[in-house]
């Protein structure tokens, strides 16, 4: 009797990896050397969530598109100067867009459990951090579209006012997102106090025979 042999699933298609990139800039985050070598998983960092920008922000994209595409429409019945300067307006105003929605794409917030996270930049990348326990006070800005599309904005107010995390725009599912900042800064409050230690120590509280690393930067020595 002859075993069945499975049929192996197709790839998904050009336009569906495409679509699931926009969602996930750090794929599988628990093994993404990008992501990881900005962390310090050794000395006990997990990754909770990876966070990019609400799809919203790409809306310039099509619209550059879409009059790109009205003005080579119009050119083709009315062809002069004014039509061909429409179209390298056009044309420029793509190229922008594009450039602009692959930095902000590239602008990811990052929640784990010791600190909050935002990555940015290309040519010149920025890792801003906060750690969990300085985090003071969070506000969360729902515009009318944002309540309809579901994203809102992070204002966060810390003892040392870190510059680039200040405020976090366009997050999406930003409900479910404030729950989970909420409970890690619980949770590292609850840690704290079931060790003795104040809110704002810089100190890590592990035990002497756990061996330290490096400290992560804004989050003083291990």
């Amino acid at each position: 009797m002859f075993d069945r042999v499975g049929i192996e699933q197709a790839p998904p298609g050009l336009w569906r990896r495409f679509w699931r990139r926009l969602h996930e800039p750090y794929p599988e985050p628990d093994h993404n050397r990008a992501l990881i070598r900005r962390l310090n998983p050794r000395s006990g960092e997990q990754i909770q969530r990876v966070v990019p920008k609400h799809l919203i922000v790409y809306l310039p994209v099509p619209i550059a598109v879409g009059a790109l595409a009205l003005c080579l429409g119009v050119a083709l019945f009315h062809w002069n100067a004014l039509t061909i300067l429409l179209i390298w307006l056009s044309l420029a105003a793509v190229v922008v867009t594009v450039c602009r929605a692959f930095l902000v794409w590239r602008d990811v917030f990052v929640l784990t459990n010791w600190r909050v996270v935002r990555l940015s930049g290309f040519f010149t990348t920025r890792v801003a951090t906060m750690p969990i326990n300085r985090i003071l006070d969070m506000t969360m800005t729902r515009p009318p579209l944002g309540r309809v599309l579901g994203y809102g904005h992070f204002v966060f107010e810390s003892a040392a006012q870190e510059q680039g995390l200040r405020e976090i725009r366009f997050v999406p599912d930003i409900l479910t997102i404030d729950h989970e900042i909420n409970n890690a800064v619980n949770k590292e409050h609850r840690r704290r106090a079931s060790m003795g230690l104040p809110p704002d120590h810089r100190a890590t509280g592990l035990p002497p025979d756990v061996e330290t690393t490096d400290p992560i930067p804004g989050l003083g020595p291990l």
